[in-house]
C-alpha cells in the first residue's frame, strides 16, 4: 500500500515539472530545443545579477584610478580581488555540489545587495580606495561561488547532448551582461559618479534574489559527508584533484594552457585597457565603457560560434584559438607604438580588445563543456571550481606585474 502511494506521488511530482526524464539519478526537463523552463528561469536570473556585476567590476577600479592616476594601485586593487576569486574557487565547487543551487545563487545575490548597501553607507566617512579594494573582493568571492553552481546546474537541467549548446548560452548571457554593463555603467559614472552606479548594481542584486527564489528550482541530491565541514571540503578537493590527476590528462593540458594565457595576457587585458585609453590616450571614462562593452561583444561572438559549431569543434585544436587571441592584441601595441590619431588608437585597442575575447571565449566554451561531460554528476561542482582557480591562480602576479610596469614605462610611451 504504501509502495503504491510513493509510486503515485513520485507521478505527480514528475508531472508537475512537465515531461520529465531520469537519466543518472538527475531529473532533466524535455522541451524540443532541448532546454526547458526551468533553464530559462535560470538563465534569466543570471542576466540581472552578472549585469549587476559587470558594472561594478567596471566602475569600481576606474574609479581607483581616476582617483590615483597610479597603474600600480590599479593592479593592487584587482590583484586583492583576483585573489579572493582564486582562493575560494574550489571551496565554491564544493558548496555548489552539496548545498541547493537555488538557495546559494538567492543568498549570493543578498550579499552583494548588502555590501552594495554598505559601501553607500560608508563612502563619505572612509578611505575610498581601501573601500574599493574591499568591495571588489566581496563580489569576486561570491562569484566564485557563483560561477561554479551554475555551470555544475546546466548538466541537471538539459540533456547531455545539449551540454554544449547550454554552455555556449550561458557564456553568452555573461558577455551580454558585460556588453551592456560597462557601457551603461560608463555613462552613468562620467556624468553622475560613482554612487548610483553602486545603487542601480544593489537594486539589481535585490532583483536577481526575488526572481530566484520565486522561479529557480534546479534539481538536488545530497551528498554524504565526509565528518565535519572541513574535512567534508578536504575530501572533495582531495576527489576531485584525483578526479584531474588520474584520469584527465587532456583537461590538466587545458588548465595548464589557461593559466599561462591569465598570466600574460588576461592580466594585461585587465590593466593596461584602462590605463591606455584613459591615461596614454586622454580618453573619458565613456569610451572606456565603450571599449569594454567591445570586449564582452566579442565574448558574445565567440559564445555563438561555440555553440553554431558545438559538433564540429575538437577540444585537441581549441589551443588555437587562444594563439589567434594573443595574435590580435597586437593590435594594441601597434595603437601606441605607431604615430596615429587618437581614435584611430582607440579603434585599433577596440578591435584587439573584441578579437581576442571571442577567440579567448571559444577555447573557453570548448573546455568547460568537456569538463562539465567528462564529470560525474556528484563531482561536477568541485572539479569546475578546482579547474577555473587552477586557471586563475597567477592572474593576480600578473596584475600586480603589469601595474608596476606600466607605471615604470608610462615616460617611455609616445604621447
Amino acid at each position: 500500500m504504501n509502495d503504491g502511494k510513493r509510486r503515485e506521488s513520485k507521478a505527480r511530482r514528475d508531472a508537475g515539472h512537465g515531461a520529465c526524464e531520469r537519466i543518472g539519478g538527475r531529473c532533466r526537463q524535455d522541451s524540443g530545443m532541448g532546454l526547458g523552463k526551468r533553464f530559462l528561469a535560470l538563465v534569466a536570473a543570471q542576466v540581472i545579477s552578472l549585469f549587476g556585476n559587470a558594472v561594478l567590476r567596471f566602475a569600481l577600479p576606474l574609479y581607483v584610478l581616476n582617483l590615483t592616476g597610479s597603474s600600480a594601485a590599479m593592479g593592487v586593487v584587482m590583484a586583492c580581488a583576483w585573489l579572493s576569486y582564486v582562493v575560494l574557487t574550489p571551496i565554491g565547487g564544493v558548496v555548489a555540489d552539496r548545498v541547493r543551487k537555488q538557495r546559494i545563487m538567492a543568498v549570493l545575490d543578498g550579499v552583494m545587495a548588502l555590501v552594495c548597501a554598505a559601501y553607500l553607507a560608508m563612502y563619505a566617512s572612509v578611505d575610498v580606495e581601501g573601500l574599493s579594494i574591499a568591495a571588489l573582493m566581496a563580489l569576486y568571492a561570491v562569484q566564485s561561488v557563483y560561477q561554479p553552481t551554475v555551470q555544475s546546474a546546466v548538466p541537471s537541467l538539459v540533456g547531455r547532448e545539449h551540454v554544449q549548446r547550454a554552455t555556449a548560452v550561458i557564456s553568452q548571457v555573461s558577455m551580454l551582461s558585460g556588453l551592456v554593463g560597462p557601457v551603461l555603467g560608463g555613462l552613468v559614472f562620467g556624468v553622475f559618479g560613482i554612487e548610483p552606479v553602486v545603487a542601480v548594481s544593489g537594486a539589481l542584486f535585490v532583483l536577481s534574489a526575488l526572481l530566484i527564489a520565486c522561479a529557480v528550482r534546479i534539481p538536488h541530491e545530497p551528498a554524504l559527508r565526509a565528518g565535519g565541514v572541513l574535512q567534508t571540503v578536504k575530501s572533495d578537493l582531495r576527489d576531485a584533484a584525483s578526479f584531474l590527476r588520474q584520469g584527465k590528462p587532456l583537461i590538466l593540458r587545458m588548465i595548464a594552457l589557461a593559466t599561462v594565457f591569465n598570466l600574460v595576457m588576461s592580466a594585461f587585458i585587465v590593466i593596461a585597457a584602462p590605463v591606455v585609453i584613459t591615461q596614454v590616450l586622454g580618453l573619458s571614462n565613456q569610451l572606456m565603457g565603450v571599449a569594454e562593452g567591445a570586449l564582452a561583444l566579442g565574448g558574445l561572438v565567440g559564445g555563438v560560434l561555440a555553440g553554431a559549431l558545438a559538433n564540429r569543434l575538437d577540444l585537441r585544436r581549441a589551443p588555437a584559438a587562444l594563439a589567434l587571441g594573443a595574435a590580435a592584441l597586437a593590435l594594441m601595441a601597434a595603437a601606441v607604438a605607431l604615430p596615429v590619431p587618437t581614435m584611430a588608437a582607440y579603434a585599433l585597442v577596440v578591435v584587439a580588445l573584441f578579437a581576442t575575447m571571442a577567440c579567448c571565449t571559444l577555447f573557453s566554451v570548448q573546455t568547460v563543456s568537456y569538463v562539465q561531460q567528462a564529470t560525474p554528476h556528484t563531482l561536477i561542482g568541485k572539479v569546475m571550481g578546482l579547474t577555473v582557480g587552477l586557471a586563475n591562480c597567477a592572474a593576480p602576479v600578473g596584475q600586480l606585474a603589469y601595474g608596476w610596469l606600466l607605471d615604470a614605462f608610462r615616460a617611455q610611451v609616445p604621447a
